[in-house]
């Protein structure tokens, strides 16, 4: 069963094993995929919006910012997590030599208007991944942040096709700030060496 839990009902040690859980999820996806034979030949690291999630096309996020699309009226609807706007238009594709291992979600903005967010798969979304509504440990909490109970996987190639939902006003002019905890895996040299 997969919920998000808010950061002020964790310990340091809870912490530590959700993102534990996030990078096993991933090594093991990447070996099972044949990515790498020994776990020594891979690297984890905390995912860069634009490196690895955008694209020259405008796909996906344009900065190496977590931030929406801004201008856009969404009171009640779900919207593109990405700062290219629009879905199914502009979801970005995971290169084939990575997996994305996403463990966390939050909305820093002062007054949050997003309290949903859905993981999909496919250039229109036409599969959920999981969906998280941490508008609880959000909104009532005092905390920006949460964690999933359960690590949301995307493998090399796919479109990595997230929403968000929005309530009770439009999205702002620059966008709503809402970072990820992502993790990305990948061979040794791809980015790190």
């Amino acid at each position: 069963m997969s919920y998000s839990v808010p950061t002020n009902e964790l310990t340091l040690s809870d912490m530590k094993g959700y993102r534990t859980a996030a990078v096993e999820a991933g090594i093991s996806r990447a070996m099972s995929l044949g990515i790498a034979r020994v776990r020594e030949e891979l690297v984890v690291r905390d995912a860069l919006p634009f490196t690895d999630f955008g694209a020259p096309a405008g796909n996906g996020w344009l900065t190496e910012q977590y931030i929406t699309f801004g201008g856009v009226p969404t009171a009640g609807a779900w919207i593109s997590a990405f700062s290219s706007g629009a879905l199914p238009l502009n979801v970005p594709q995971l290169a084939r030599t990575k997996i994305a291992v996403f463990y966390g979600w939050a909305d820093t903005m002062a007054n949050p208007i997003c309290v949903g967010v859905r993981f999909r798969v496919g250039a229109n979304g036409a599969t959920t991944k999981a969906v998280f509504l941490p508008q609880m440990a959000i909104d009532a909490k005092m905390e920006p942040d949460s964690y999933f109970t359960e690590p949301v996987v995307y493998d090399p190639e796919d479109f990595v096709y997230i929403e968000l939902y929005g309530v009770g006003v439009a999205t702002p002019a620059g966008g709503e700030v809402t970072p990820f905890r992502c993790l990305i895996i990948e061979r040794v040299g791809g980015t790190v060496s």
